[in-house]
């Protein structure tokens, strides 16, 4: 790969980054009003259709990401896809974030480590658990999962996916969206972008996480409701 393909495919995923943004917005409009109409079934369908995409844009955002002009060397970018085809697109998350922070220079001895072990539970809440849902997702298993070899139920991923909601995906996404500003900063300004923000990107997650961690799928249903309620006094 050259440079000018890394400019097309990096063009080409944020166009892609784009329109899977507005289709998120689509579906959980949808789910809303189904939520409205007190139709389960569609609420239940729109809710594993949302997981596909969080997957699809979370893939989406990482090739973006790696394809940053003036960011990871060629040589680093292979590495890393080398990494997702061996392991797993986990493993080349992981890859990224250890390569992206060696670009930091002069930092305290114990930044390196201590940012790639943040980065790595990042990378297994956002990455790694909602992967497994859209491998069963895609391969058929919507409603019971059954284990790798296909010889038995997984019980642990089938209750998973009937408790599912769109407030754990908004979770989740928010969590994908701080783990890859991190990972900008440190391949495009590593000595600038990533010291001035890295603690704020931190702080700012871990108090959204703290503050979208009391939503539940029922407080999302009363405030749906109590929100047409009043719409229509105030009409």
């Amino acid at each position: 790969m050259e440079e000018q393909q890394r400019l097309r495919i990096f063009q080409a995923q944020t166009c892609n980054v784009r329109e899977l943004e507005q289709a998120w917005r689509h579906v959980n409009r949808q789910i809303n009003s189904f939520i409205l109409q007190k139709n389960q079934k569609a609420v239940e369908i729109n809710t594993k259709l949302l997981a596909l995409l969080y997957c699809a844009l979370s893939e989406a955002v990482f090739s973006k990401l790696i394809h940053t002009p003036h960011g990871l060397r060629i040589d680093e970018i292979k590495q890393i896809k080398d990494a997702i085809a061996a392991d797993g697109v986990r493993f080349g998350w992981l890859k990224c974030a250890r390569l992206a922070i060696r670009r930091v220079e002069g930092a305290k001895h114990n930044h390196q480590p201590n940012v790639v072990q943040k980065l790595s539970s990042l990378i297994e809440q956002s990455i790694f658990d909602p992967s497994l849902i859209r491998n069963k997702l895609a391969h058929g298993q919507w409603c019971v999962a059954l284990n790798r070899e296909n010889t038995a139920v997984n019980q642990d991923i089938t209750r998973e996916l009937a408790d599912h909601t769109v407030v754990e995906l908004y979770r989740r996404k928010h969590s994908l969206q701080c783990l890859a500003a991190i990972m900008e900063d440190m391949m495009e300004s590593p000595n600038k972008a990533h010291r001035r923000d890295y603690w704020e990107h931190l702080v700012g997650l871990e108090n959204e996480q703290k503050r979208i961690s009391t939503w539940t799928f029922e407080g999302k249903v009363k405030q749906l409701f109590t929100k047409r309620q009043h719409s229509r006094h105030d009409v």
